[in-house]
């Protein structure tokens, strides 16, 4: 018995390409070997990559940074429908999958401003407004309070949320555009004036709280949150511009607050209550 499970394990470890038990073979030569024809040796497309169809070849290195190994591992793996990108899974065994996929996650990217403003623009505006506040009336998110970080910027663009009008860009936009799209994006968020909140708030909200620290969460929130600086920028949006104080107040001050001076008071209280 142990000797016909010795020879098991003596084929098993034959079987085995030596690259592998010594760790991941080498990514860049497996990139090289199979995905430079389309992708380019830089990841940026080849000049073949561009003329397939339907869709060219997409541009790696731009989106290297805000993907997933799994989404790219998934990519590689099973391919994509209704592309010309094939599943390497007929090809490249799991281990040689991961080390493709470990050497596009090294790619880096810089940014385009001025691209990723002029296609946001032309691309997302009529939705979210060009300074991104979404005042158009169709119940798009404001993009200067959300809380997406640049990886999750990009996946809404190329594939939307479902059951909004957010739809896929990904057919739409290059990936180029896209990475440039989600930094643009990424800086709407305003940074508010902690000093200039200050004094909003001593000026609005002093006289019911003496300080930040004062304010108590309340209701079905509380059961969630136990801090001020746990709720997102739209819960405490909401509170300060539609909280009951607001009608306590009648005609007063808070309800001629703009936007921005609510996002000035915000910064001032997360900094008052880290």
């Amino acid at each position: 018995m142990l000797k016909t499970i010795t020879t098991l394990l003596a084929c098993i470890a034959l079987s085995m390409p030596v690259a592998h038990a010594a760790g991941l073979p080498d990514g860049k030569k497996l990139f090289e070997a199979n995905c430079v024809t389309c992708h380019g040796a830089d990841g940026t497309v080849s000049d073949y990559g561009r003329k397939l169809e339907p869709f060219p070849a997409r541009n790696l290195r731009a989106i290297a940074p805000y993907v997933s190994a799994d989404e790219l591992r998934r990519i590689i793996t099973d391919g994509t429908h209704k592309t010309a990108m094939r599943p390497m899974k007929y090809k490249l065994d799991p281990f040689e999958i991961e080390a493709v996929v470990d050497y596009i996650l090294s790619f880096d990217y810089s940014a385009n401003k001025a691209n990723g403003e002029a296609r946001f623009k032309a691309v997302c505006a009529s939705c979210h407004g060009t300074d991104g506040r979404a005042q158009t009336g169709i119940g798009a998110k404001n993009l200067v309070y959300s809380k997406f970080g640049l990886p999750e910027i990009v996946h809404t663009v190329r594939y939307g949320r479902p059951g909004t009008l957010m739809t896929a860009k990904r057919h739409q936009l290059s990936n180029t555009d896209i990475a440039d799209i989600a930094n643009h994006i990424y800086s709407l968020r305003y940074q508010g004036n902690t000093a200039r909140g200050g004094k909003l708030y001593a000026a609005n909200c002093q006289s019911c709280h003496a300080t930040p620290a004062d304010i108590r969460i309340i209701g079905n929130t509380a059961k969630r949150f136990k801090k001020m600086s746990e709720l997102d920028d739209h819960m405490l949006d909401l509170r300060i511009r539609h909280g009951r104080h607001v009608d306590r107040e009648g005609k007063g001050s808070i309800r001629k607050l703009s936007a921005d001076n609510v996002q000035d008071i915000i910064a001032y209280l997360r900094q008052e209550t880290k």
